[in-house]
């Protein structure tokens, strides 16, 4: 194992040093969330986790196990049955939107919002959207309770983790990619409202967050962030969906 590791890192060296870089193979995430370990093994430490869409580029293998480097280019070891093409995150995204018609899952009710609070919430989040976004309350993954909903046929969808009235992120993943300009444009309104509930004081209008899917849609690895007192919001394009996805998590 150690042996392997190290021809790994040997040669990516070799082709830093040689300028160019390896003609890496890539994969994508498929389930919502997938722990990332330092090692091919669940008995290895966790490193960090990567999320539904996100595209890997695989290294190396050992067994089911998958040496890849991350988005932000950090290493790490995932099993390689979470991990398939755009036609496999798309599906597994369709069956989790799907499972409000089984048993396990239930309608959320809306719940007023208190101006004063401060909090990350639902409601406060989805509160000022074009229009509704029906929401139900999925399983508990990892131990971490999980809302879901979507609207304009898919083209909207929202994951929420954590306590409802404080959560511990927020997601709205909006399509950006062969859509016509008007659907574009509807998009881009549910993006900017949900940003703005997020960050009150943001002063910026649909035009600019058109411009904005555009410029993180354009480029293979595009990304962004904004960062205000108490919040951050992060922008990701997912080339498996072609969406982009805002991510709103606390930092304090």
């Amino acid at each position: 194992m150690r042996r392997r590791i190290d021809r790994i890192l040997v040669v990516t060296l070799l082709f830093a040093i040689a300028g160019c870089a390896p003609d890496y193979e890539t994969t994508y995430v498929v389930p919502p969330v997938l722990n990332v370990r330092k090692g091919p093994s669940v008995k290895d430490p966790i490193l960090t986790q990567v999320r539904r869409g996100q595209e890997l580029r695989i290294v190396a293998s050992e067994g089911k196990w998958l040496s890849v480097l991350l988005p932000d280019d950090a290493p790490g070891w995932v099993h390689g049955d979470y991990l398939g093409s755009p036609p496999d995150v798309r599906a597994s995204l369709n069956r989790d939107l799907q499972k409000k018609q089984g048993t396990t899952v239930r309608r959320r009710t809306p719940r007023p919002v208190r101006k004063t609070s401060k909090t990350l919430s639902i409601d406060g989040l989805l509160t000022g959207l074009p229009e509704e976004v029906p929401t139900e309350i999925l399983p508990p993954l990892e131990g971490v309770d999980r809302v879901i909903g979507a609207t304009r046929k898919g083209q909207v969808v929202v994951e929420f983790w954590g306590d409802e009235d404080k959560l511990d992120r927020a997601m709205m993943m909006v399509s950006v990619l062969n859509l016509s300009e008007d659907d574009l444009n509807v998009n881009a309104q549910f993006a900017l409202d949900f940003v703005k509930s997020a960050l009150p004081g943001l002063k910026r209008d649909r035009e600019w967050m058109v411009r904005r899917l555009k410029e993180i849609s354009s480029r293979d690895e595009g990304s962004g962030e904004l960062q205000a007192k108490g919040r951050v919001v992060s922008f990701e394009f997912l080339k498996a969906l072609g969406a982009v996805r805002v991510t709103v998590e606390p930092t304090t």
